[in-house]
């Protein structure tokens, strides 16, 4: 009877034992690479790609000064930030219930899907599957490549799902600067105005003294107010580029006509940004005091920077360095 009673003993010992391991070895797989979405040290990461399965693809790199860029141009700033911030915080929230991960890996891999790689050093770090925002609305499901099992992952203490903080679209990324000059790097300001030649006028500055032509000649300008046009272009910013849904053909025949303006910015290093400005048609919901539909958009124009890139500007913005001659004259 003793005997018995021991070997029983053993017998439920290790099972215990053995529940333990299963139970543990599970648990730990689990807490383990498959739900370490986090990057410790983002500091370390200095490229990071992202894309999705519409054919939009990001390369975000960090230069050696900090600025990140994508492709040729400067990231925002703040994106970047709120990207890296997402990197470093977001923690598993709960794992996708059994009952759903099939549905959940189903829409991880189709067309809303997007994929994150992130990189140190040249060595990849980690790929994230990033998928639609959780039924709640309180996390989105994420997946690590080479695991099987999706989870639900949010930031602490944020309310929203993460999927719009990794952006996919190369443009969406682009810091929408027209002119970021310091007043002090500026060498000259040419405007010109296509149906107004007589409103042209340039601004050269030596770095001591600025100077208002017309033409050749010297106009009689108040040099404070010349000063608060060039501090003008401290921050001059576009809405956004024109989308690739726009009409080919409609954006051919914008670029083919003259624009109505154009802004030329050279700095203290010889670099020229240029802007021309061209009009926008206008629709129903623009109407004068007549009544009758006017003919331009009176908010935004749409502009090409450098003779390259189509974009959408307000007028609150260019408004600020599409001036006139006169308004700086001493009265």
């Amino acid at each position: 009877m003793k005997s018995n009673r021991i070997l029983l003993l053993a017998v439920l010992v290790m099972g215990l034992l053995l529940s333990y391991f299963i139970f543990t070895r599970d648990n730990r797989t689990i807490k383990g690479e498959l739900r370490d979405f986090a990057i410790e040290d983002t500091s370390a990461v200095d490229r990071i790609f992202l894309a999705d399965k519409q054919g939009h693809q990001s390369l975000l790199e960090r230069q050696p000064s900090g600025e990140w860029l994508v492709g040729e141009y400067r990231a925002r700033p703040q994106a970047v930030r709120d990207l890296l911030f997402t990197l470093h915080k977001m923690v598993v929230k709960a794992p996708v219930a059994k009952s759903m991960q099939p549905k959940v890996l189903k829409d991880l891999s189709g067309i809303g899907q997007r994929k994150i790689e992130i990189y140190s050093r040249g060595e990849l770090l980690k790929t994230i599957f990033v998928g639609i925002e959780t039924m709640d609305k309180l996390g989105t499901y994420m997946l690590i490549e080479g695991s099987s099992v999706p989870f639900e992952v949010h930031i602490p203490g944020h309310r929203g799902f993460l999927q719009t903080r990794f952006i996919v679209d190369p443009r969406l990324w682009r810091d929408p600067v027209l002119f970021r000059t310091d007043y002090r790097d500026i060498r000259s300001v040419d405007v010109h105005y296509a149906a107004e030649p007589q409103s042209d006028f340039t601004l050269r500055y030596d770095g001591r003294v600025p100077v208002l032509l017309s033409g050749t000649k010297i106009l009689d300008a108040d040099s404070l107010l010349l000063y608060q046009y060039m501090n003008q272009f401290r921050n001059v910013v576009y809405e956004y580029v024109v989308t690739e849904s726009f009409p080919q053909a409609k954006k051919d025949s914008i670029l083919q006509s003259k624009p109505f303006v154009k802004v030329t910015l050279t700095d203290k290093s010889g670099k020229r940004t240029s802007v021309d400005g061209y009009y926008r048609a206008s629709t129903a919901q623009y109407i004068d005091v007549k009544g009758n539909q006017m003919p331009y958009d009176p908010d935004r124009l749409y502009a090409l920077l450098n003779n390259k890139d189509f974009l959408l500007v307000q007028y609150f913005q260019f408004d600020k360095v599409m001036v006139k001659p006169y308004m700086f004259l001493k009265r």
